[in-house]
């Protein structure tokens, strides 16, 4: 089966979000709000496997080897797996 998995790919917490504190200062602060923001990548992969479970595994090992983050400031996290 085919399976949609999306993933966020962010700094980890207390790592310096370059990208957040823009958007922070240029839209929500501008605005006169006190949001804190935290920006990321959001990939989706469609993929073959046997169930969810699967499928998010898959994904997560994917990110990981192709290093689509660097483990030693982002993390990823699975928001998603739907039935592609």
């Amino acid at each position: 089966m085919k399976f949609a998995v999306y993933l966020n790919i962010a700094y980890k917490p207390g790592v310096r979000d370059p990208e957040g504190d823009t958007i922070k200062r240029e839209l929500f602060s501008r605005a006169g709000l006190d949001v804190d923001v935290r920006a990321g990548r959001c990939l989706v992969l469609t993929l073959e496997a046997s169930g969810e479970d699967e499928a998010r595994e898959k994904a997560v090992k994917l990110a990981w080897e192709l290093r689509l983050g660097n483990p030693n400031v982002h993390v990823v996290e699975v928001v998603r797996v739907a039935h592609a």
